[in-house]
């Protein structure tokens, strides 16, 4: 959260998965296995010999996802594209949950990646519907947009 003295006070956009998180991240934590396209990057190392060592990074996963198992049969998925140019379609067998219903999706992405938050437009960067979500048994599919955080809740039917 940004504030100026004196002066109003907004949400930068990591704090959406932050609370996301905080408020829907309670239960069990399930094993979640991913199978994804991948990337290889690279990251500064600060514990490199000098302050521009790069470490290579292989075989990144696209597909970041976690899952958790809540009280009341509740499952929600926690899902981050990491591909900046293409949309991902979203797959998962969700073992043992074979009556889910969708409560609620969301999404947060904005199609310029430099988009942030200020003080003059304080709802740039926001969560909106992700739409497009589907349950049939225990297999829920979607399709997450590109650079995007996405949270999909799912409860009994």
């Amino acid at each position: 959260i940004m504030t100026e003295t004196g002066g109003p006070a907004w949400r930068q956009s990591i704090f959406f998965p932050f609370a996301d998180f905080s408020n829907h991240g309670r239960g069990e934590v399930l094993r979640a296995r991913v199978e994804s396209e991948t990337y290889d990057t690279a990251y500064l190392d600060p514990s490199g010999p000098d302050d521009h060592t790069l470490s290579p990074v292989k075989d990144v996963p696209y597909l970041k996802l976690a899952a958790v198992h809540g009280d009341g049969g509740s499952l929600n998925l926690f899902a981050l594209n990491r591909d900046l140019t293409s949309p991902l379609r979203l797959e998962v067998e969700a073992r043992g949950f074979p009556n889910l219903a969708l409560r609620n999706a969301v999404t947060l992405h904005h199609a310029n990646l430099k988009a942030v938050n200020t003080a003059g437009a304080p709802d740039t960067v926001q969560p909106t519907a992700l739409s497009g979500v589907a349950v049939t048994g225990g297999r829920i599919t979607a399709e997450l947009p590109a650079a995007s955080w996405n949270l999909l809740r799912f409860g009994p039917a």
